[in-house]
């Protein structure tokens, strides 16, 4: 019966005064009250209180017998009736009619209202229709038909200020498909815990079987309930780069709990204690609920399942603490990583992951016990001290393979990724000072590693304020195919971080590195920012009201210093650095008539300094506004140009004009002659930067030391005079020079000095203002210049990474996006090739090259006149270059070449020419496998080699490609004919490298092939020889581990087969010693891998020289030391993607025939 409980006492009885059956007439039917019982539960953990399910019925069957402590004496007496009125369920009436107030007669009066505000239901209202607002009950003084001027300002207030009814509205998921995911977690409905189970029920069946056999005892039989037994921990990391996917949580956690297979669902927050150490909650605000310690999430028995769901990018993965509680959850119980990342980005996280076949142990405990194969037919792979833990993307395929193996059901092994976690993880090392990286350098990298439709929602948020809400509004708008993922990888790209000023602790608010927004803001087309303004305007609407500040309204009177006309005008506390905001950082909210004062609602300050940029981006800003982005460093009076420094400038235009070193001499001595007179050496900066040009230019032409030393003294004085910005750039073009002089003269490390000073002097330079773009294009394709220079000293790839963020930040804004200059594009064409061909990872260097063949092909295809025939011609080899190192198919380059090969008659060029010509039928090679294109290839390379002066090193550099080409097209079936060429190719090539030569010991190899090539086709033991010698040397010569490894590799084969031609048995104890050492070497290298195509590499020599050790022991009648190579080379081999193919097969049926 309904309300029951409230109408009879413990005992059964009706209640005092009350009739049965007796029920209140003409009242509305009340709610539910299980809508508010989520109240009561935030009630109950606001002070303090973390109730579970049990304790909270307790609680509430308590709270119907006792009273309150304000209650009134009176009720005391009126037991359980008076209770029950004070001590009901939230929304539950009272059982009995209400008690009108009696006067002070005690006679009960019939004007009070019968409800307390309750609304009565009239039945002549058939329109059904609700208001958002409560109407406020009348006063007496209403019903008696007075109304005073206070009460209709205090009606007006709470019309104003009435509380609003909320309506849900349906908003986008974050999963595609939940039903899916709910249909492929149904196996874990058959998952058992190994536990007994802690449920019973009675067996009918077997208690009467047993009650007969014992002559009418009636003896109870319970049997355990196994199903549902045991408990989910569904966790979520509460780092504030797991903000974005708080929504997916939410509907997973919906999934897991109407899935059936658990007995509890437990929510908890993985948060950072005050000490560093691990910490849940039932908040995802660490200040919102009581932290207590991760211990709480342990469970001995192992009947709690725990799925995380993090991006692994947090701090307690920094430190550690989150692998190691890991590893203590998954001693206890099945434990999973739900990693909601694209999974290209999984090995960039704290938790890197490896693939293979996963499988549970035996019995019940099973599930806990994780087998990982990397290699199919492999063993399981074991790590000491850590253990395995799945990492699963939200998608139903892997959740439902996952679920199959905790339930034991399905087939006995998936495919997945775990990732391996240690009790004693170590933290991970701090970032060193010296590595922080440029804001350029931090865009190119985002750029080169993001995904496109991230990159674009970086560049949107550039011109919006960093606060989470208003980031994900500006996604959904500009960006509604996006997801969570692509904003994730913003926030995790470096370029912004959580700001310093967030006061609100909820890690809402981001700023960007310095530097990062203004490059970020380049690419935004002005109708795309009038849009992400248009949007945080209407935000600031919704959540501050109508009556503040509009957005670009607020750029202005917000940044305007008080100097504005706006009468609401506020306080917003100190500005801060790239995002931060004042001491409000959440606003309260205002009412709705903009009646604010002094102590309205405010808006943060970022929505102001954003907008400020922006503005300042399209349209000009008033001069007060100028303290944006204003980095002039010199006084508002100009100098008088010297009449020394325009008569110097008119002699170097006749000396551009006609060539003639007298003009340039003249200059040098009128400047010369004008410093010399002048008051204080250097006062003049314009004219001490004019004369160390001049002298600059004159040393280029007659060269010598003295001249060189007195161009830098004089670029030294003209910029040491303060305010002095622009002549900097003279002296980083001294410097440069002075870098080229010394490395010239053999000083590698003086001549890097000099550039890196050349490099900061160009940035102080590049950041002067007041530059018009043609100088600042000129500075900045010189800094360009000197970064490369620096590069080929270094030999570090991260400049080249700046040089090209530097350009495409460069090119993003310039003046006319349309016309931009095609010495822009070539530079970073140019600069793209040399990272392509610096980078070790192929895959990589294919995408650069790719990038750089967009730019080159763009500048080709441009007006001509701007370049001559031999730069449009250079020009073209670039292009070829870029084409054939991106791995497309090699026609258009083909097409190029030919069609310079038709008009070029310089014989130099047309070697260049046919060298790549060469290098594209190499390319068709790779792509059709058509042998006939390698006899193509060296054609073209013996052509270009006639071609090019034989004292050249790119002399050396073309042999060395020829004889590649020669050496594999000997080495095919019917190569036979091709290995006297090559060895006489190769030989050349050998006569023609230096010796200190870095690619010495890579030609010394491909020279020792081709002999051993002949030696098997002829059978002369002289070839042998001179390969054994020269596989030594260039073992010996090799500048890195993995060459060196191949050389001995080679050596090993050349002893093994001077044993077949010599029947020597020493010579198989040294095939053997060299393949250990070419395996050592290989081991080494993989330790010492860039990339991990080199790591691949490695490993595939260092089974392969065990291989070939196993088999030299066989033939030597050692199968004891065999059968260990063999095993060393089964190791390596599993470590490879396929397990090493058909070679790591024939390893394996060796170890097992020796093993028989």
């Amino acid at each position: 019966m309904p309300d029951a409980a409230a109408r009879h006492d413990p005992e059964g009885g009706p209640l005092p005064g009350s009739e049965p059956g007796s029920e209140p007439e003409g009242r509305a039917p009340e709610p539910c009250a299980g809508d508010l019982l989520p109240a009561l539960v935030a009630r109950l953990r606001e002070a303090g209180l973390d109730p579970d399910a049990e304790q909270l019925c307790d609680a509430l069957w308590l709270a119907r017998w006792t009273r309150r402590p304000d209650a009134p004496e009176g009720e005391e007496e009126s037991g359980v009736t008076g209770a029950s009125s004070h001590g009901r369920l939230p929304g539950e009436r009272p059982a009995t009619p209400s008690v009108r107030p009696a006067n002070a007669h005690g006679v009960t009066t019939d004007t009070a209202p019968v409800d307390d505000g309750a609304a009565q239901e009239d039945p002549g209202d058939t329109d059904h229709r609700i208001s958002l607002y409560p109407v406020p009950l009348p006063s007496a003084a209403a019903q008696d038909g007075v109304r005073s001027d206070e009460e209709d300002g205090l009606r007006g207030r709470a019309g104003r200020t009435a509380t609003t009814l909320t309506l849900g509205v349906p908003a986008a998921p974050a999963l595609p498909a939940p039903l899916e995911l709910q249909r492929a977690l149904r196996p874990l409905q058959r998952y058992r815990p190994a536990s007994p189970p802690t449920r019973r029920v009675l067996d009918e069946t077997a208690t009467a079987e047993l009650s007969a056999r014992a002559g009418g005892l009636i003896i109870p039989v319970f049997r355990g309930v196994s199903r549902a037994d045991a408990l989910l921990q569904f966790v979520m990391d509460a780092s504030s780069s797991m903000r974005v996917w708080d929504r997916m949580f939410g509907e997973l956690q919906q999934v897991f709990s109407q899935l059936g297979a658990f007995r509890d669902v437990q929510v908890r927050y993985l948060h950072r204690g005050p000490d560093g150490s691990c910490a849940v909650s039932r908040s995802p605000d660490p200040a919102a609920a009581p932290l207590n310690s991760a211990d709480r999430l342990s469970d001995p028995t192992g009947r709690r399942v725990t799925v995380l769901v993090s991006d692994c990018a947090g701090p307690l993965w920094h430190s550690g603490r989150a692998h190691r509680l890991l590893h203590q959850l998954a001693r206890q119980a099945p434990t999973a990583v739900l990693q909601p990342l694209p999974q290209r980005m999984w090995n960039r996280t704290r938790l890197p992951v490896t693939y293979g076949a996963l499988s549970r142990g035996e019995g019940l405990s099973g599930a806990a016990v994780l087998k990982v194969t990397e290699e199919a037919g492999g063993v399981p792979t074991t790590r000491p001290g850590a253990l395995a833990v799945p990492v699963l993307p939200p998608v139903a395929g892997a959740l439902a393979a996952w679920a199959r193996l905790l339930s034991g059901t399905g087939a006995g092994r998936i495919s997945g990724a775990v990732g391996w976690v240690r009790g004693d993880q170590p933290a991970a090392p701090a970032p060193r000072p010296g590595d922080r990286m440029s804001s350029l350098q931090l865009v190119s990298r985002f750029r080169s590693t993001a995904s496109p439709v991230a990159g674009q929602l970086a560049v949107y948020l550039a011109a919006a304020p960093l606060y989470l809400p208003v980031m994900q509004l500006v996604q959904r708008t500009m960006l509604p195919d996006s997801g969570p993922s692509e904003l994730a990888e913003v926030l995790l790209s470096g370029l912004l971080s959580r700001s310093r000023a967030d006061v609100t602790g909820m890690g809402q608010w981001y700023e960007f590195a310095p530097g990062v927004q203004e490059a970020l803001l380049g690419p935004l087309g002005r109708d795309e920012a009038l849009l992400v303004l248009k949007h945080c305007s209407e935000y600031i609407e919704q959540r501050f009201g109508k009556g503040g500040p509009n957005f670009p309204a607020l750029a202005y009177a917000q940044l305007g210093e008080g100097r504005g006309t706006s009468s609401y005008v506020t306080d917003i506390g100190p500005r801060t650095h790239g995002g931060g905001f004042g001491e409000h950082g959440e606003s309260e909210e205002g009412d709705e008539s903009g009646e604010r004062g002094g102590s309205g609602s405010r808006v943060p300050h970022p929505f102001a300094e954003v907008a400020a940029r922006v503005l300042e981006r399209f349209m000009p800003l008033p001069e007060q506004f100028a303290l944006y982005g204003d980095r002039r460093g010199r006084d508002a009076t100009d100098r008088t140009t010297h009449t020394a420094v325009e008569s110097a400038r008119a002699l170097l235009r006749h000396f551009d004009t006609d060539s003639m070193v007298q003009y340039l001499i003249d200059a040098v001595q009128l400047l010369r002659g004008a410093t010399e007179h002048e008051e204080r050496p250097g006062a003049d900066p314009e004219l001490w930067a004019e004369y160390a040009r001049c002298v600059l230019r004159l040393w280029e032409v007659q060269g010598g030391g003295e001249l060189l030393r007195e161009a830098e003294h004089a670029a030294e004085l003209a910029a040491a005079q303060p305010g002095a910005v622009r002549e900097r750039a003279v002296l980083a073009k001294v410097l440069h020079a002075a870098a080229d002089d010394r490395r010239r003269r053999g000083d590698r490390r003086g001549a890097l000095n000099l550039l890196r000073r050349a490099d900061a002097e160009y940035t102080i330079a590049c950041a002067a203002a007041g530059l018009d773009p043609a100088e600042a294009l000129r500075l900045t394709l010189e800094r360009v210049r000197a970064m490369e220079a620096q590069w080929r000293l270094s030999g570090d790839s991260s400049l080249l990474q700046g040089a090209v963020g530097m350009l495409e930040a460069f090119a993003d804004v310039w003046p006319d996006q349309e016309n931009r200059p095609m010495s822009l594009a070539l530079a970073h064409g140019r600069t793209l090739l040399h990272l392509a061909r610096a980078t070790a990872d192929p895959e990589q260097s294919r995408l650069y090259a790719g990038q750089g063949a967009r730019s080159l092909r763009k500048v080709l295809s441009g007006e001509g006149g701007e370049h001559t025939m031999g730069t449009q011609t250079r020009i073209l080899l670039d292009l070829v270059d870029a084409l054939l190192a991106s791995g497309t198919e090699p026609d258009e380059a083909a097409t190029l070449v030919e069609q310079a090969l038709a008009t070029v008659r310089d014989q130099r060029t047309r070697a260049l020419l046919q060298l790549r010509a060469g290098r594209v039928c190499a390319a068709r090679y790779e792509h059709t496998g058509d042998a006939d294109e390698l006899g193509l290839a060296a054609e073209w390379f013996g052509r270009a080699a006639r071609g090019m002066p034989r004292d050249s090193r790119a002399h050396a550099d073309l042999l060395a490609e020829w004889g590649e080409i020669m050496l594999r097209r000997a080495e095919l079936p019917d190569g036979r004919p091709y290995i006297g060429t090559a060895v006489r190719i190769l030989r050349d090539c050998r006569t023609e490298t230096p010796s200190d030569s870095d690619s010495q010991a890579d030609r010394l190899l491909m020279l020792g092939r081709a002999l051993m090539l002949r030696h098997r086709a002829t059978e002369d033991r002289v070839d042998l020889r001179e390969a054994e010698h020269l596989f030594g040397l260039a073992a010996r010569e090799a500048r890195d581990p993995l060459t060196a490894a191949r050389c001995l590799l080679e050596l090993g084969r050349s002893h093994v087969d001077a044993y077949h031609v010599l029947r020597r048995p020493a010579r198989l104890d040294e095939a053997a010693e060299a393949f250990r050492d070419a395996a050592e070497s290989a081991r080494t290298a993989a330790a010492e891998r860039e990339n991990p195509q080199q790591f691949i590499q490695a490993v595939e020599l260092s089974a392969q020289a065990n291989h070939c050790r196993g088999m030299t022991y066989e033939e030597a009648g050692r199968p004891r030391a065999a059968r260990e190579a063999y095993r060393a080379a089964a190791q390596e081999w599993r470590t490879m993607p396929d397990g090493g193919g058909a070679a790591g097969e024939t390893t394996a049926a060796r170890l097992a025939e020796l093993e028989r």
